[in-house]
């Protein structure tokens, strides 16, 4: 038995997330018009580990103001349409939201939650999607 997982941990005074990923979907991050997956370290899913010699290796990224990271379960991206074509989540992203003002989290996820079942009717897996941003204040979190 093992799961994958992404570890994520604010940092609200250094205006970073800290971030382990064991095996799950590389978190996005949607930034000044960018969509960029946050691609790290490999680590085996939770359950596995004994097969490693290392530890998993965590790595930071900026993340302030008006970023907004997404996290998600494969059925986002492993969701099909009827030719078999799996859900482009980056360039989905990137055509919605690339070279654009920032959008909030609940912008993020009203799209998904729309264009996601645009592309596909029957989902063969869970879907859940997150999306996160700090909060403006500088003391709150995220």
């Amino acid at each position: 038995m093992f799961v994958t997982a992404a570890l994520i941990e604010y940092d609200s005074a250094a205006h970073r997330v800290t971030i382990i990923n064991h095996g799950h979907i590389e978190p996005v991050l949607i930034s000044r018009g960018e969509v960029t997956p946050l691609i790290g370290p490999p680590a085996l899913p939770l359950g596995l580990g004994a097969l490693a010699d290392e530890e998993p290796v965590a790595y930071n990224h900026p993340f302030a103001h008006g970023d907004v990271l997404l996290l998600c379960t494969d059925g986002v991206i492993e969701a099909r349409d009827h030719h078999g074509a799996f859900y482009p989540l980056l360039d989905r992203l990137r055509d919605r939201f690339g070279a654009r003002p920032a959008p909030g989290p609940a912008e993020v996820i009203d799209f998904l939650n729309t264009d996601l079942p645009r592309h596909t009717r029957v989902f063969h897996d869970d879907v859940a999607l997150l999306a996160l941003a700090p909060d403006g204040g500088g003391g709150g979190g995220a």
